[in-house]
């Protein structure tokens, strides 16, 4: 028995030193109070844009991730972004890519390859889940979110060449606990082994009285001795075995019963995953953004700064208008007053691919009589929000609930009065046509839209009654393809661009200019002998519903003069 004794002291001392060395080192050297296990500082040098982490070697969520960036030389910028808005920020980029985490602690890394171009300042973007930026060492703690993520470290002003020491750490909750305890059951194996092996039992012992022979010869030389029966010994209940037994099966209960022992878990969500193109709370600063800049623009008619916040179709009326006050209002005395885009609300559908775009309906300060309903559009992930269509319906014109929109599916349009593309060219006959015309069935028209359409029919009669003009043809062309959104109810919100050339044939051996007017920003007292132009840009926003619900409705239609000539 002492051989059985020693040899199971002996493995559980073995045991316990091992476990015992494990925990502390875990405890006191990897991971300490603050429940993270760190790779320490890496020095990474990058000569493209930034350095970022491979979208699987953040494949698991629940804890705490910490990532540390110091450059001494100039401001750094650290983030945890979606890969979709990564890899489109960081597209055509050279850039170095953190593939894998080896042990001891190393970052093995890859270049890929692409132009060493400046990017857009990363902090002004509103997509990272996390970020810090500035000089000197730069912190950021994020709890690990399901789906594709990477850590982006770069230069804060987006310019290329990124040399950086940068820690990435992990905070389980209760892992020092975890080790701590594993240290203290290490401690009760070994001295429970060391116990087994070192202490011995003590055995009573009873005297045996000796008898002299000549008293007792005679009384047993006729007796015959016999051995007694053989005991097995008793087994104890606390014998040792039982009682290592009942420790370990205690401290492993205590690990699971106290969620120590619990593993982070495997990310389940697919990579190619979808999200609303903003927040709210970004939705709602990238309006402000656009009002601020675009009041300043409004005053120095600056078309360059248009350029920051707008795109087409929109940038182009901006240029025009601005052009056309130059020369009407050259004293600057009639210029837009700087209003504001009251209590926005943000239609967000989800895209998992650029460009990405939002719908904004909100009221307009100092027109109580309109609304405003617009579209922002960003084209890449570090390209800003800019505002491509913008209207203004008339209050007394219902506009949809930008909330729950989404992105038509195929199955949408077999489900719609009408498709998209149809609406718009029957939209643009119809304009041409004027109220008469067979078009006009099929919609119901804005206040705008009937203004439009009795001012075209006003300028038609006028014009034909001069006497060097012959005839007068006005065309609508759709512009473009028309951007389609879906509503909670199934209708689709429609947002188009038309060109309209307003056209006067001149009569032969007549010629005719432009002498007043807007038209004279475009062409001032140019003779022309064949024909009078005027080209408009017009915006428009539908609602085209299911079908059998009724007819599609103009909710506005917002024109701009673009052009003026001849031939």
């Amino acid at each position: 028995m002492r051989f059985v004794r020693v040899l199971l002291g002996l493995l559980l001392a073995l045991a316990g030193l091992a476990v015992t060395l494990a925990g502390a080192v875990a405890a006191f050297w990897l991971v300490g109070p603050d429940n993270t296990v760190d790779t320490g500082a890496q020095h990474l040098v990058s000569k493209g844009a930034a350095i970022a982490t491979a979208p699987d070697l953040l494949d698991r969520h629940g804890p705490t991730l910490h990532v540390t960036a110091t450059d001494s030389a100039k401001p750094v910028f650290v983030g945890i972004g979606q890969e979709l808005d990564v890899s489109s920020y960081l597209e055509g980029s050279a850039y170095t890519r953190v593939v894998r985490l080896e042990v001891p602690p190393k970052l093995e890394t890859q270049e890929m390859k692409g132009d060493a171009a400046k990017l857009n300042p990363p902090a002004g973007l509103d997509w990272w889940s996390a970020k810090a930026t500035g000089a000197g060492e730069q912190s950021i703690a994020w709890p690990m979110a399901d789906g594709a993520y990477s850590v982006v470290v770069m230069n804060a002003d987006g310019t290329p060449g990124t040399d950086a020491r940068v820690t990435l750490g992990v905070e389980l909750e209760g892992l020092f606990v975890t080790c701590l305890l594993v240290f203290l059951a290490g401690l009760v194996l070994l001295v429970v082994g060391l116990l087994l092996i070192f202490l011995r039992r003590r055995r009573p012992s009873t005297p045996v009285p000796v008898p002299t022979v000549p008293q007792y010869e005679q009384q047993y030389a006729n007796q015959q001795f016999q051995a007694p029966a053989y005991q097995a010994p008793q087994q104890h209940q606390g014998g040792p075995m039982r009682r290592t037994a009942l420790a370990a099966t205690g401290v492993s209960l205590l690990l699971v019963a106290t969620g120590c022992a619990a593993v982070p878990e495997k990310n389940v969500s697919p990579k190619a995953a979808t999200r609303p193109a903003v927040t709210v709370a970004d939705g709602q600063a990238a309006v402000k953004r656009y009002t601020d800049v675009n009041n300043k623009a409004n005053q120095a008619r600056d078309a360059k700064l248009s350029e920051t916040v707008e795109a087409e179709p929109t940038l182009s009326m901006s240029r025009a208008g601005f052009k056309i006050g130059r020369k009407l209002d050259a004293a600057g005395k009639e210029k837009s007053k700087p209003f504001t885009f009251t209590e926005p609300k943000i239609g967000a559908p989800r895209y998992g691919k650029y460009p990405m775009r939002f719908v904004v309906s909100s009221g307009v300060s100092g027109a109580a009589d309109t609304r405003q309903l617009g579209v922002w559009e960003r084209e890449n992930a570090g390209a800003p929000w800019v505002v491509t269509y913008s209207v203004y319906p008339a209050t007394t014109v219902k506009v949809p609930s930008v909330e729950g929109l989404r992105q038509p599916v195929k199955a949408d349009w077999a489900k719609l009065a009408s498709l998209p593309k149809s609406a718009a060219d029957n939209l643009a006959t119809y304009l041409s046509e004027g109220a008469r015309s067979p078009k006009a069935a099929l919609f119901t028209p804005s206040p705008g839209t009937i203004n439009l359409l009795n001012a075209r029919a006003k300028s038609k009669a006028a014009d034909t009654k001069e006497t060097y003009i012959s005839t007068v043809v006005d065309t609508f062309r759709t512009s473009g393809d028309p951007l389609t959104f879906i509503t909670t109810d199934g209708s689709a919100l429609v947002f188009l661009a038309l060109t309209e050339q307003y056209l006067q044939n001149v009569e032969p051996g007549s010629n005719a200019y432009w002498t007043s007017g807007a038209v004279t920003a475009f062409s001032s007292y140019v003779k022309y002998t064949q024909n009078l132009t005027r080209d408009h840009l017009h915006q428009a926003a539908l609602v085209i519903p299911p079908k059998g619900k009724g007819k599609i409705r103009i909710l506005s239609l917002d024109s701009q003069l673009v052009g003026a000539g001849g031939s």
